[in-house]
């Protein structure tokens, strides 16, 4: 059906080929999991199996990627979008329309078809990602899981025969992942041929009929590995404080009357399922979305009602879409440019932002522009950017996006790190061995108020 050979690819002025060469060849019916550590090219290799590379993305492309014995360099963007459909990472940039349900039926529109069958379509690939309860909702009102679920929703409408996923499960909770990964198994029991980057291998690996990696020597950096939970810690003044937090979406209420305490030296891991509210929270402390009812206490003063760029630099805030941070056109650059919110001399500024490109793992990254850095590269540039500075209350909301497991566990020792110095750090995040790893305390948000855990043990990578 879809057979790459000698596939290689190097992008405008990159130092080296970020793909190749690869072979690869999907037959009907058939899941194949992609493996790799963070920069590896599998993103890449999505984007040339799906005709976007050479179509829309420029660089120097050698071997061939054939549709049917046809060359996808030959082949219409058009048609090609309707055989095979391809999955961001960043399923924020792929929606194209306001409501969910004008949304999934964008694709079979542009294919032509007749009111009745775009409406039976619609129907359809909502129910087969079970969000159907979706259908009438705003887009930029849904958290990143139920946006993730669109998506995917979106591509399944037009009734793609090969499907490209790239981290499908990154913004998904454990109980959605495992939902999706038998939906796509059903899939492939219809013929459809699916490819599947993912870095949370834990329960697709065994319904996965191949799975090849595209480190140097086949090794692959994927295999979830068991991390003993810390010693939880106390930790010392209270940092952050939400009393009696109301907040929510124009009539429907999402947070229902949150307390919630931090305290300096600690990490707290925030848990609950897509659409819970954790992101809500987290902006609601940020100053980024005005509660309804209650307060917010940041170094014991009241700041409800002080937006963000009040708050800075001593609450620092990274979001779930890190193209949202990226401003400027090096690594070097965007570091530094958050330093300047915070002042101090030139030569401080230096030192903060290469202690923090270091801290992150960028070193050799600092002239490379953001934006051709992978998505768990763009991640940590992000990151970089929200440490600089020093915040004394850290804000995370799913952090490990696109992250390989050794760049999870250097985050969660980095995270220790952090707080160990006097920070107070809350994660909101569904990588349940990333948490174990890093936070003193589990909360977890649960019909709009927060429920307290024990600290948790590292559990099987979902």
């Amino acid at each position: 059906m879809l057979e790459a050979r000698a596939l290689a690819f190097t992008y405008p002025e990159a130092p080296a080929p970020a793909l190749g060469p690869v072979d690869l060849r999907l037959e009907p019916g058939s899941l194949t999991l992609l493996g790799g550590s963070s920069g590896s090219g599998k993103t890449t290799l999505l984007r040339a199996l799906s005709g976007a590379i050479p179509h829309l993305r420029a660089g120097h492309l050698s071997g061939t990627v054939e549709l049917d014995g046809v060359t996808t360099v030959a082949l219409e963007p058009a048609r090609l979008a309707l055989e095979v459909g391809r999955l961001f990472q960043d399923p924020e940039a792929q929606a194209v329309m306001a409501t969910v349900w004008r949304d999934v039926a964008f694709g079979p529109e542009n294919a032509g078809r007749s009111q009745a069958q775009i409406v039976e379509d619609v129907e359809w690939a909502l129910a087969a990602v079970g969000a159907e309860h979706l259908a009438s909702r705003r887009v930029d009102q849904l958290s990143s899981g139920e946006r993730q679920r669109v998506a995917i929703a979106g591509l399944l409408a037009t009734h793609p025969r090969v499907l490209l996923m790239d981290e499908p499960l990154s913004q998904l909770d454990p109980a959605g992942a495992s939902s999706l990964i038998a939906r796509l198994s059903s899939l492939t029991e219809c013929g459809m041929a699916i490819v599947v980057s993912e870095h949370r291998v834990g329960e697709i690996a065994a319904v996965a009929d191949e799975r090849i990696s595209l480190d140097l020597g086949g090794a692959s950096e994927d295999r979830p590995v068991d991390v003993p939970a810390p010693t939880p810690r106390s930790g010392g003044a209270v940092a952050a404080r939400t009393r009696g937090i109301v907040a929510g979406y124009g009539s429907a209420s999402v947070l229902s009357g949150c307390d919630l305490t931090l305290r300096a030296g600690t990490v707290t891991a925030l848990h609950g399922r897509n659409g819970s509210g954790k992101t809500t929270l987290l902006r609601v402390i940020a100053g980024l979305h005005q509660p309804s009812r209650g307060a917010v206490e940041i170094g014991g003063r009241d700041v409800t009602a002080q937006p963000i760029e009040r708050r800075l630099p001593a609450v620092g805030f990274l979001a779930q879409d890190p193209g949202r941070h990226l401003l400027t056109e090096s690594v070097a650059d965007e570091v530094e440019h958050a330093l300047r919110v915070r002042g101090g001399s030139r030569s401080e500024r230096r030192r903060r932002c290469e202690h923090a490109i270091t801290a992150c793992g960028l070193d050799g990254f600092e002239r490379r522009h953001p934006h051709d850095l992978s998505v768990g590269e763009r991640e940590r540039v992000a990151l970089a950017a929200t440490l600089a500075p020093a915040p004394d209350l850290l804000l995370l909301d799913e952090p490990t996006r696109g992250m390989d497991e050794r760049h999870k566990r250097d985050l969660a020792a980095l995270l220790r790190e952090v707080s160990a110095a006097g920070a107070a750090v809350l994660v909101a995040t569904h990588d349940t061995v990333f948490a174990s790893a890093a936070a003193d305390r589990h909360v977890e948000m649960r019909d709009g108020g927060l429920e307290q855990h024990a600290p948790r043990s590292a559990e099987v990578a979902s």
